[in-house]
């Protein structure tokens, strides 16, 4: 299209030059002319030969007229083709524009076109990545939940673990204390009851040797105040014997 456009004006310019040369070529031989009839004139006016220079000069201004009517159809010829090349510079010209605007503009549209395909391969790529970078954050976030999830289970583990160990070692403490304190208790109530029989041996015993002696007295009959009082004193008891 710009080499076309290029040769329409080569064309233009070159009928331009021609018709410009035609032109002074019309004006040199019209002056010709005009220098002739001037040459006429003064020829006419002399009487010698005045027949002989009259056809001379008529024979002169015939080929001057000729001569000037070839260069104006000439001229007119060359000034037809070079508006005919003109117009149709300016039809190619105008059509040529016409098509560089259709070509500019289909390759805007294509540009633009182009352009908003890109854009939107863009935007899915984007898309495509935010989509993979949510995957992937939701995946690490899912992991470090698991580990977390799975740290918190171990020392929930670790934490029961040593609590059933604290609280088997309180139960064994507590068990044993609670056998010494059942042992210490049976003890005890063991040394208590022997205490008892004791006691209870003793007192029979004591009973048993006053009713002798009240015995012994009734028997012996009255005697001496002093020594009857003496005789009737109860015996001091004996204190408990613990056994240990």
């Amino acid at each position: 299209m710009s080499t076309d456009l290029k040769a329409a004006s080569r064309g233009r310019d070159e009928a331009l030059a021609s018709v410009a040369e035609l032109s002074k070529a019309l004006s040199y031989a019209q002056k010709e002319l005009a220098e002739a009839k001037d040459g006429l004139a003064r020829l006419t006016a002399s009487p010698t030969g005045a027949s002989a220079m009259a056809e001379r000069v008529r024979m002169m201004m015939q080929l001057a007229e000729e001569e000037i009517a070839e260069l104006r159809a000439k001229a007119d010829e060359d000034a037809a083709a070079t508006r005919e090349e003109a117009d149709k510079y300016s039809r190619d010209a105008r059509r040529a524009a016409e098509q560089l605007a259709k070509e500019r503009t289909a390759e805007h549209e294509q540009l633009l076109a182009d352009g908003r395909a890109e854009i939107e391969k863009l935007n899915e790529a984007a898309a495509e990545d935010r989509r993979k970078l949510d995957a992937e954050a939701q995946g690490r976030r899912d992991e470090a939940d698991q580990k977390a999830a799975e740290e918190l289970l171990a020392r929930k583990s670790e934490a029961e673990a040593a609590l059933e160990k604290h609280e088997a070692e309180v139960k064994a403490r507590a068990s044993a204390l609670l056998a010494d304190a059942e042992k210490k208790l049976a003890d005890a109530t063991e040394d208590r009851r022997l205490a008892l029989d004791l006691r209870r041996r003793v007192t029979e015993r004591i009973s048993a040797a006053q009713s002798a002696v009240l015995e012994a007295v009734k028997q012996l009959g009255p005697a001496e105040p002093e020594e009857a009082a003496e005789s009737a004193a109860p015996s001091p008891k004996p204190s408990p014997v613990r056994s240990s």
